[in-house]
């Protein structure tokens, strides 16, 4: 993915080199452990909304002076978003061409995809 200019290439460029320069590339987790730390980046979305509803839950209180930990919903998606980015560049995977495809064969399903509640 060097060198990419999709929609997704400059945020992918900031995450690596910020994730390189704080060691997370020194020993990359293997893809179980990816997968994984995903699906605790979705579990925790789940659980800002249960405490905070879809509201931003950052305080700006909690620490003075500094720049503060964003939470709630929309931080824990940024993470998800992070968090896959990153496997994608890890893996090889070219995430846009991935969404591109899987837009293109959605626009050919049925309705709910055949009568589906959720």
């Amino acid at each position: 993915m060097t060198g990419s200019t999709g929609m997704f290439a400059e945020l992918t460029a900031a995450i690596v080199e910020n994730n390189r320069a704080k060691g997370w590339h020194d020993n990359p987790p293997t893809f179980p452990e990816c997968i994984a730390m995903l699906h605790s980046e979705v579990s925790e979305a789940l659980e800002a909304w249960r405490v905070h509803g879809l509201a931003d839950a950052t305080d700006p209180a909690g620490e003075p002076n500094l720049i503060c930990k964003p939470e709630g919903v929309g931080s824990e998606f940024a993470d998800v978003l992070i968090r896959l980015l990153d496997d994608c560049y890890l893996f090889g995977v070219d995430l846009e061409a991935e969404v591109r495809r899987k837009i293109a064969y959605n626009a050919t399903r049925e309705f709910r995809h055949g009568g589906k509640r959720i």
